[in-house]
């Protein structure tokens, strides 16, 4: 239990949740923040990113993953977890919160 409410609205871990973690945080994290070891669930504001630095996170996830995640729905809980969803959801059809219009 980390204390932090869990998002409303995002879909539940999936098969996926674990391959798309480890590559955001292999390739997407380590190249945007390198050196920040984070908790998947912990606060990347608290952890010393800036709002640019979370805009670029989205932005790569975006064309590793090959999605459009909305930085707005990430920006109201901004954790790796919470990326990962947001990246899941895009990926099994983007219809959940953070799905771009």
């Amino acid at each position: 239990m980390t204390g932090l409410p869990e998002p409303t609205g995002l879909p539940e871990p999936t098969g996926l949740h674990e391959p798309v973690a480890a590559i955001l945080r292999d390739e997407v994290l380590a190249a945007v923040l390198p050196g920040l070891d984070v908790q998947p669930t912990a606060n990347l504001f608290e952890s010393g990113a800036d709002s640019l630095a979370l805009i670029r996170l989205v932005n790569r996830a975006n064309r590793v993953f090959e999605v459009e995640v909305d930085a707005a729905a990430f920006f109201q809980q901004p954790t790796s977890d919470v990326l990962t969803r947001l990246v899941v959801d895009q990926l099994q059809g983007g219809t959940g919160p953070g799905a771009a219009q």
